[in-house]
Formats: structure tokens, sequence, C-alpha cells
């Protein structure tokens, strides 16, 4: 209206405006408050975190896959290049595809004695009652170094084994340990003693490895010979034979007693004497004496008394 003044409007303060506090940092440009630049660091550092652990995820997934797509690789690979006579060792003796893996891996470090570790493990396999148990500590011995499968059983060993009846076990583990003895001789000798006086001599020899192993001398048995034992069936044989020349003897006395009752018997066909037996009254009063007595038959009490 003409001739009304309006009122100046005053300026506003832009600080005396009340705002959300989520809303002052987005007005002119203004820095974010401290309390949000924290949490918006905190949300940041968190999703690096996730992000690192789903990587790590990954990776280890892929390496899981990886490490088994190769132990699998590996096993047929390995299982492929198995020697044939490992396998044939381990067909006749049942072994796991493990134990027969690990044979073949020990073995083919061996070039140059393969052929020679394959018979021996033959021979002390066979009669074995855990064979994959006695390969286990042939291939711990292996490893060590201190297999020996060229340690064939000589002719004494051989002529004890088939003089006791040895299992192939007990005869190469023997060979083995006798090996590394000082004085196998004496051994072997005291070795038979103890052999002689038992009716399990395989098992015996099993017995007496650890002693012998660790280096101890093999002392005199102190124990009688078993039933069934070598010195027990020779025992039976020599007091066989005492008995049987006994019964000869007793034989050829017999005959020797009847020859002579036969040849003082009368010839056939003589009259035999007639004997007849006497009632004890003796004979009657007005009966003589036989003839040819030399002397006066004695009264007897009813003709005397009578």
């Amino acid at each position: 209206m003409p001739g009304v003044g309006l009122a100046p409007v005053p300026a506003l303060n832009p600080s005396s405006v009340m705002m959300p506090a989520a809303a002052q940092p987005m007005l002119l440009g203004a820095c974010p408050a401290p309390g949000m630049q924290a949490m918006l660091l905190q949300q940041q550092m968190f999703q690096q975190m996730m992000q690192c652990q789903q990587q790590q995820v990954m990776q280890q997934q892929t390496t899981s896959q990886l490490t088994l797509q190769a132990a699998k690789a590996y096993e047929d690979s390995v299982q492929q290049s198995v020697d044939h006579d490992v396998k044939e060792l381990a067909h006749h003796f049942k072994l796991d595809d493990r134990i027969t893996k690990d044979l073949d891996v020990q073995l083919k470090k061996r070039r140059e004695s393969f052929d020679d570790d394959i018979k021996a493990l033959w021979g002390i396999l066979e009669g074995a009652r855990n064979p994959a148990g006695l390969l286990r500590i042939k291939l711990r011995e292996m490893e060590e170094g201190t297999f020996r499968g060229s340690a064939a059983p000589d002719n004494e060993i051989e002529e004890m084994a088939r003089k006791f009846n040895l299992d192939s076990q007990a005869i190469a583990k023997l060979s083995e340990v006798l090996g590394r003895r000082d004085d196998r001789k004496k051994d072997l000798k005291q070795i038979q003693k103890h052999l002689e006086l038992s009716n399990k001599p395989s098992s015996l020899v099993m017995l007496m490895l650890k002693d012998l192993r660790a280096g101890l001398p093999v002392k005199d048995p102190e124990h009688p010979a078993a039933v069934g034992s070598y010195a027990h069936k020779r025992g039976l044989k020599r007091g066989g034979g005492r008995s049987r020349s006994r019964d000869r003897d007793r034989d050829r006395e017999r005959e020797r007693r009847t020859a002579d009752s036969s040849s003082s018997s009368p010839p056939r066909g003589a009259a035999r004497p007639t004997i007849s037996r006497s009632s004890g009254a003796g004979p009657l009063p007005n009966q003589a004496a036989p003839a040819g007595s030399g002397s006066a038959r004695p009264m007897t009490l009813l003709e005397r008394f009578g």
C-alpha cells in the first residue's frame, strides 16, 4: 500500500536453524562429525575383513581340491607302476594296497639288490602267521638300512632245519641274526642243544632271537626233554629196541624149555603107567606090599589100632 512501509526482514543465521544431526554434515560441504567418521571407518574395515576371509576360504577350497586331485593322480600312477614281482608277492600273501605301495617304493630304492630282496621276502613271509605285520618290520629295516636280503641259510643251518623241522620264518631270521654273531659255530652247537629238548623248535628259535640280537651268550639248557621232542623220541626208540631184544630172549628161553620137556616125555605108543589115587587109608590088612618096593611100608593108624 502507498505510504505504508514494509519492515525489513532480518537475515537468518544458519547456525541458529535446528537441523537433524545426520543432515548437518551435508550442508555447505561441512566435514562429518568425528563419531560419524569413526563409524564409516569401522564399516570399511569390516567389509575389507569379510572380503579377505572370503578370499581365504576360496583359496583353501581350491588348494584342497588340487591336493585331492594330486593325491589321486599319485595313487593312480603308483598303482599302475607297481612292479610285477611286488604284485605277485602281494597277491600270494594277501597284502593290502597301502603296504604293497610302500614295499614297491622301498624296493625301487634298492635296485641293486632288488632280486635278492624279493627272494628273501618270499622265504621270510612263507609260513608267517601275520605276513603284513612281519613285512612292516622288514620295511622299517629297509628304511634304516639294516635289512639283509642276501642272508640265505648256509648248509649247517639247513641241516639243522631239516633235523628239527624248522619253518621258513625261523630259518630266515636265524640266518640273519647268526650272520652278525662272532662265534656262530658255538652258537649253532648251543642252539641245537636247546632244540633237541623242545617239542616246538620253531617257536623256541623265535624266542631266542632277542638274546641273540642283544649279543648275549647261549647257555646250556636247564630243563628236561619235553614230550614229543627230538631227545624224547630218540629215547623211545632206544627203549623200544631194548624191549624187543628182551622179548626175543624170552621167546628163545621158552622154546628151549619146551624142547627140554618134550625130550623127557615117553615116546608115542608106549603104555603110560596107571596112577591110582589113594583114599588115604592105605592098603587092606591082608594085601601084600607091592613087588619091587625096597622097604616095608609103614603101618597106618587103621592097621595098628584097628
